[in-house]
């Protein structure tokens, strides 16, 4: 497995990249825990991420990511971190400090 990419988050440093949709990235800010859903194939340590709303849309579309449940998903960067961050926020409702 090759190294993840590097990414300067302004509050953590040089970190390994992350992507999730757009919903798990707002409740970084919100606190409101949205779900958290990734491809158990993933041999990743911060697999690509979206919330129980995006699950369901991907679900509807037959199990596949079409351009409107990209668009739903609206993907967005975040630094390793944050995404444990994110993490614990949708799948506990840990809202704690960064």
């Amino acid at each position: 497995m090759s190294e993840p990419e590097k990414v300067k988050c302004a509050v953590h440093g040089w970190q390994a990249e992350t992507f999730v949709c757009q919903h798990i990235w707002n409740s970084l800010s919100t606190g409101v825990p949205v779900g958290f859903h990734w491809s158990a194939e993933s041999m990743s340590e911060h697999p690509d991420a979206w919330c129980s709303s995006c699950e369901e849309a991907r679900r509807e579309a037959g199990g596949g990511w079409t351009p409107a449940v990209e668009e739903k998903l609206n993907v967005k960067l975040l630094c390793g971190a944050c995404y444990e961050h994110a993490k614990r926020i949708c799948l506990n409702g840990q809202k704690d400090t960064l």
